[in-house]
Parts: C-alpha cells; sequence; structure tokens
C-alpha cells in the first residue's frame, strides 16, 4: 500500500459542498491510469469508467467530503463564529486547531476558557457549537477582513496522519481511506481489463444526506452498485450493549446488513458473504445506525442492486479515528473477486 498516497488523500481538505481540492487531487492521481472517460457531473462527483470484457457494469462509490465548519459570522472583536457541516458533536469542538479557507489559509483556534477563570464550575456541560468562536489572534472585523476570511469559508480540523504497527490514525479517514481503496482498484487495473466495466465515482456531500449519490445510479444504470465507505466499529470500552463487540478493527471488512436507511436485499446479501467465505476473505456483518450512499443509490429512479460493504472505524466522527490497513487490504481483495465475477 502506498502510504504517502493515502496521508495525501487524508489530510487534503473537502468538506461537504467544498470538495474541488480534494477532486482535483484525486483527478491528478488517475489521469495515467487508462481509464476510457473520466468527468464530473453538476453535483460535482468525479466519475471514471473502465471497459471490461461484459457490458454488465459494477459501481463502486466512495464519498470524497468530510465534516468540517463555516464561517457564518465576524464579530468587531475579530472572534469568529461558524456553522457546523456534517454530524459533529458539540464535545469535541473545544481546544482544536483549525484552518480556515478563505482567500489563504488561516490557523485559529477554538478556544476554551481556563479554570483558572471559571468561577461557576460546569465541568460536565457541553457547550454548544453557537456558544464558541474561533480565535485567529485578531483584534477587530477590520483585521480578519484583510486576512481574506468572508463569511461562508470552509473550515476544516487541522490533522496529523499517524502509521502505528497495522493501524492508520487520523481525522477523516471516513470515507478518504474508502477513496483510497478505489484508486488501488484503479492502479490494479491499468494496464488490464477486468471482467465486468466498473465504474469508480468519488461522491459530494455524503455527510450533509448522501446528496451526490442521488443523481448517480440514473446517469449510469449499473447492474451493482457497491458503497465503499466506514463502519463504527464495536470494540471500543464504553459501546452499548445493544452493538457492543459485533464489529471489530482488523477482523477484515463489513457488509453493513441493516442501518438506518437501508435493509441489503436478501439475496444479494448472502451472495456476497458466501463469495467472501468461499475466497477465505474474513468477513463481518453490521447492524447499526448510520447510512451510506449504497442506501440513496438503490432508491433511485427505478431502483438498483446495492450494497454497503465497510471498512471499521473506531471513533468515527471524532476527530482522531483509528482504523486497520490489513482491513482495507482484505476488502480490496474482496472487491476484486466481485469485479471478476459473471453477474
Amino acid at each position: 500500500m502506498n502510504l504517502d498516497l493515502l496521508k495525501e488523500l487524508i489530510k487534503t481538505p473537502g468538506i461537504s459542498g467544498f470538495e474541488s481540492r480534494i477532486r482535483n487531487f484525486i483527478k491528478n492521481e488517475i489521469k495515467d491510469k487508462n481509464l476510457d472517460s473520466i468527468f464530473i457531473d453538476k453535483l460535482g462527483n468525479l466519475i471514471c469508467i473502465k471497459n471490461g470484457e461484459s457490458d454488465k457494469k459494477i459501481l463502486l462509490i466512495s464519498h470524497m467530503d468530510e465534516l468540517g465548519l463555516v464561517v457564518s459570522s465576524i464579530d468587531e472583536s475579530g472572534f469568529i463564529g461558524f456553522k457546523k457541516i456534517g454530524g459533529i458533536e458539540d464535545q469535541i469542538l473545544i481546544s482544536r486547531v483549525v484552518k480556515i479557507l478563505g482567500e489563504k489559509e488561516v490557523f485559529g483556534v477554538i478556544g476554551f476558557l481556563p479554570p483558572h477563570l471559571i468561577i461557576e464550575s460546569k465541568s460536565n456541560e457541553v457547550i454548544p457549537w453557537h456558544s464558541l468562536k474561533i480565535d485567529i489572534g485578531a483584534k477587530s472585523k477590520e483585521e480578519v477582513l484583510n486576512k481574506g476570511i468572508k463569511i461562508g469559508d470552509p473550515i476544516v480540523f487541522e490533522k496529523e496522519v499517524y502509521f502505528i504497527d497495522d493501524f492508520v490514525i487520523s481525522r477523516g479517514i471516513d470515507d478518504r481511506f474508502g477513496c483510497f481503496i478505489l484508486l488501488n482498484l484503479i492502479n490494479e487495473y491499468k494496464d488490464k481489463k477486468p471482467k465486468n466495466s466498473l465504474i469508480f465515482v468519488f461522491s459530494t456531500e455524503e455527510e450533509i444526506g448522501l446528496r451526490g449519490a442521488s443523481v448517480i445510479a440514473p446517469q449510469l444504470n449499473p447492474d451493482l452498485i457497491i458503497a465503499v465507505d466506514s463502519i463504527s466499529s464495536t470494540d471500543i470500552y464504553n459501546t452499548p450493549t445493544v452493538y457492543k463487540n459485533s464489529v471489530l478493527v482488523g477482523n477484515g471488512p463489513v457488509i453493513r446488513k441493516v442501518d438506518a436507511r437501508m435493509i441489503v436485499d436478501e439475496e444479494l446479501f448472502e451472495f456476497v458473504y458466501n463469495l467472501a467465505k468461499k475466497e477465505n476473505i474474513p468477513i463481518q456483518i453490521a447492524v447499526s445506525g448510520g447510512s451510506t450512499d449504497a442506501s440513496i443509490s438503490e432508491t433511485s429512479y427505478i431502483g438498483y442492486k446495492s450494497i454497503p460493504i465497510c471498512f471499521p472505524v473506531r471513533y468515527t466522527h471524532s476527530t482522531v479515528e483509528i482504523s486497520s490497513l490489513k482491513d482495507g487490504e482484505n476488502l480490496i481483495k474482496l472487491l476484486n473477486v466481485l469485479i471478476n465475477y459473471e453477474l
């Protein structure tokens, strides 16, 4: 695995609705991979086609976007208000370094009142996002504006990426690891044809309602859709017992059988699950909340066979996520089997 590529994918900013930087990065990575078609649709989805030996089409989709913030106000003292983009819990915002992507990149912090200045103890209280401000060291609104910051500018959490043993640790593994898996498959078929024709989609605005994926299937009419995304692992010490230890990091890719918006078709589930078992690829089954691009793709237009096949991630949607490179490798193996299976 090219870990330098994974690191750059994770670190390149691209919150929902502001995916141009990550889209351009991915587009540059695939420009010499002998794809038969590369285009961007009206919602900003990056779509790549590799013709196969068969006219059957498998669509693989991973979302480019990440959670983030957007500038919503600038007060007279130079502090910056923000709105959350995507499912971010308020308790992870305090004491974070952020980067405002205005005319130039400006670092700031979401500050925390020191204990020395707290008069009434409220240690268990979560401060709501709308009561927080970003401090860039400015002393006035004019100074903020002079730095090229304006209302509506995207804001990303500052990210560091660590590789420790089998683990990748960072913010934004969801779903840049999925994009990385698709890039590995694109590279694998650079000089050869897969059995089935392949459509690789790097989608937009997944984190704010699966918006990019909602228009994909009717454009391309695939025979099978596979969403390659994260799934929250349940091998965390404080996981509720209803989910505890059902999905473990390092135990292989996961069929997300039931989530908040989708139940995988019974026949399709059995097909993929049994295929993994037959190929001795470790496979897990998940019942969870949340959802993936597979759910909205499944119900688009006339309806499409769709399945989410995921990699487990600890601490999803936090500022520090953990995933297993081995799970990614096994997911690539499983996708390769599916890609070359006669549909």
